[in-house]
């Protein structure tokens, strides 16, 4: 019957530390420094990058992956919080800051808050161009009824005197 080895929670994290850190040295190098053997270290390595990769399968990677709830709130968590705070979240959470300026700013959008100064010019320049069209449509209603009276008179003169007799 073969024996099995079980090894200290220390050892296990210390070789895992090494092993999963940049510039890791071989598993192979790895047990010949713990003097493990290298199927272990392997089925350490191999275990808890599998437990990652399911972590990190849940959460979206990339920012724009991301959901409004999880955008909104990642805003709301920083918005009294000062920069190095802010950069000590997004470095956390793996974003850029300029990414909660972005969702502040959509967010601030769809709920028509952020009114910029380009959308006050349009908004005005709308209304100045409803008011000039309603204007322009009252003078030529205006001219429209003065036309149809001239014409109705003309008529009236007509059966009045009878056919215009200059022609």
């Amino acid at each position: 019957m073969r024996q099995v080895t079980i090894y200290p929670a220390k050892i296990k994290a210390s070789v895992l530390a090494k092993a999963l850190a940049p510039n890791a040295p071989s598993r192979v190098e790895l047990a010949k420094e713990f003097n493990i053997p290298y199927a272990t270290i392997y089925s350490w390595t191999t275990g808890m990058l599998d437990k990652k990769s399911v972590k990190q399968g849940n959460e979206p990677q990339r920012p724009q992956d991301k959901s409004a709830q999880d955008k909104l709130q990642a805003v709301i968590e920083t918005l009294d919080k000062t920069e190095t705070e802010r950069s000590a979240y997004c470095r956390q959470h793996g974003i850029y800051i300029n990414h909660l300026d972005d969702w502040k700013k959509q967010i601030l959008d769809s709920l028509g808050v952020a009114n910029t100064k380009k959308q006050k010019a349009d908004h005005l320049q709308i209304l100045n161009e409803i008011k000039e069209l309603k204007r322009d449509l009252q003078r030529k209603d205006k001219a429209l009824a003065e036309v149809s009276a001239l014409l109705i008179l003309k008529k009236k003169a007509d059966l009045l005197w009878g056919d215009n007799e200059d022609a």
